[in-house]
């Protein structure tokens, strides 16, 4: 599946949109929507849409004007930014959450310097076979077993107490009687050929000793190593943080200080016609149109969706408003050519042929935005003063 939802969120609203556009999480709902749905297979294969083929595009229109080429201090007034003090949330970082921090990533280890034990959780390779020939559902990568839990047919966890991590065994099982999953295989003799990578192991810091952490493979010597690269992991965490928070709060201040006089609609429809271009093709890759798929993944009527997306979209169109001013204001250029060329980079990221079908899908305004954004932006952090909440300190970002 394409990430192109992603690129929208990015380009289009950096403060406003996160409910709507969702990034990774509308991707992951989509996909639990075909549960719902039950239509059939996804396949990767339909993931340049169909329907940017069959729709005339806004922007196709004779008497289209680009965002580039037009008149925006027609549009917008924008707000004082040069003067602007915006208030930003840094997480405090204390001892408490400095131990969290190494409980919960640092101190998670793979044994490799011993054999498996029953309650150990390895990590696994697995193919069974029958009769010499593989059958479905019988093969595993990195599967999390726990020896004892009963998890899988009788004899398999059993087999593998006392196997050292890197060893393969064959194990020779028979699958119960009353096996529902696959009745095919009930009853039947098979041979599962596992390959234990590891058992999978963490601690905790207030115990833990420096033999534990060589077991589990780590690259702490001391407890005191392990404290200051926990301690730099969430001061580090802190300050990518604050200076999202940061990011967002003059964004958002900006537009919310700047006066749109009119919004032209007709960006709006082509933003519109964009989103929906893609929601129509995630639709189609579950079968069921539109109002089918928007209904099972969010409840909403088509009534309910269209006004939300032209709602969202207007304040999208603003935004670019908003920040184009600003890169004019600065100086700012964002060439054709800067944008195909990062449009070439990405192409391969987000699943699509070439930059050049990368941009016909997202839409050239929307792409052009997520590059002048990112460089606006940039330009803002060193002109407005960010005061980190909680302290009297005032910084340039």
């Amino acid at each position: 599946m394409k990430k192109k939802l992603a690129l929208m969120c990015m380009a289009g609203i950096m403060i406003m949109s996160a409910s709507a556009c969702g990034g990774k999480n509308q991707d992951q709902d989509a996909q639990e929507t075909v549960q719902t749905v039950e239509t059939g297979t996804v396949s990767e294969d339909s993931t340049e849409s169909e329907a940017s083929t069959e729709v005339e595009k806004v922007s196709d229109r004779e008497d289209y004007v680009g965002l580039q080429d037009l008149d925006v201090n027609a549009y917008i007034s924008l707000a004082d930014y040069k003067n602007m003090t915006v208030s930003a949330e840094r997480p405090e970082v204390d001892d408490e959450m400095v131990t969290r921090y190494i409980n919960s990533e640092l101190l998670v280890g793979t044994i490799t310097s011993r054999a498996v034990q029953e309650g150990d959780v390895t990590d696994i390779d697995f193919a069974g076979k029958r009769d010499g020939v593989a059958f479905d559902g019988g093969t595993a990568t990195g599967y999390k077993l726990t020896i004892g839990s009963g998890q899988l047919i009788p004899g398999f966890e059993e087999g593998l107490v006392g196997v050292m991590p890197g060893e393969t065994v064959d194990l020779n099982l028979t699958f119960p009687e009353n096996y529902r999953q696959n009745p095919d295989l009930a009853g039947q003799e098979v041979v599962f050929t596992v390959t234990v990578n590891g058992i999978d192991t963490s601690a905790e810091y207030e115990t833990v000793t420096p033999e534990e952490m060589k077991e589990m493979g780590l690259p702490y010597k001391t407890k005191e190593d392990v404290w200051e690269a926990g301690k730099k992991a969430v001061e580090q965490n802190a300050d990518e943080t604050f200076e999202a928070n940061a990011k967002s709060a003059v964004v958002q201040k900006l537009l919310e200080e700047s006066t749109a006089e009119s919004i032209p609609e007709y960006l709006v429809e082509e933003e519109i016609q964009n989103y929906n271009l893609y929601m129509e093709s995630i639709a189609a890759m579950y079968g069921v149109d539109l109002e089918t798929f928007v209904s099972a993944a969010s409840g909403l009527t088509q009534e309910e969706y269209d006004s939300q997306t032209k709602e969202m979209c207007t304040q999208i169109v603003k935004q670019y408003l908003v920040m184009e001013a600003v890169a004019r204001a600065e100086g700012i250029e964002t060439t054709d050519e800067m944008i195909h060329e990062r449009a070439d980079k990405e192409a391969e990221e987000y699943g699509y042929s070439s930059g050049d079908a990368l941009i016909d899908e997202v839409g050239y305004t929307t792409y052009r935005m997520a590059v002048v954004q990112e460089q606006v932006i940039e330009r803002l952090m060193d002109i407005v003063s960010v005061e980190s909440e909680g302290t009297q300190e005032s910084e340039e970002s």
